[in-house]
């Protein structure tokens, strides 16, 4: 299964994503990570402006369609998006998101 979805995120969504900030409080700086390829919003981020922790969020209409399109509960279709994007951007630590922050 996750070979196939993993080919799916591949071909739908592409190699390459954008990062822009969306948004910005006293407390948080907000940003979207989307694809260059459909432009599909892949994740939201919120990094906090002073202990610099980063907290993530899924992007549902995503979710749902690989939870739908594959026949499984969202929980496992958000964690097979989450594990496509980190192996495919190399990212280890949630902190590594800030390589796309310019």
């Amino acid at each position: 299964m996750k070979k196939m979805v993993y080919k799916f995120l591949d071909e739908y969504l592409g190699d390459e994503v954008i990062c822009i900030k969306i948004g910005s409080t006293n407390r948080y700086n907000s940003y979207e990570i989307f694809s260059k390829k459909n432009k599909s919003v892949i994740l939201i981020f919120k990094v906090h402006h002073k202990e610099g922790d980063i907290v993530i969020f899924r992007n549902e209409k995503l979710t749902n369609t690989i939870s739908s399109f594959f026949n499984l509960d969202p929980k496992s279709g958000m964690s097979l998006i989450r594990d496509w994007f980190a192996d495919k951007h190399d990212i280890n630590k949630v902190k590594d998101l800030m390589k796309f922050v310019k």
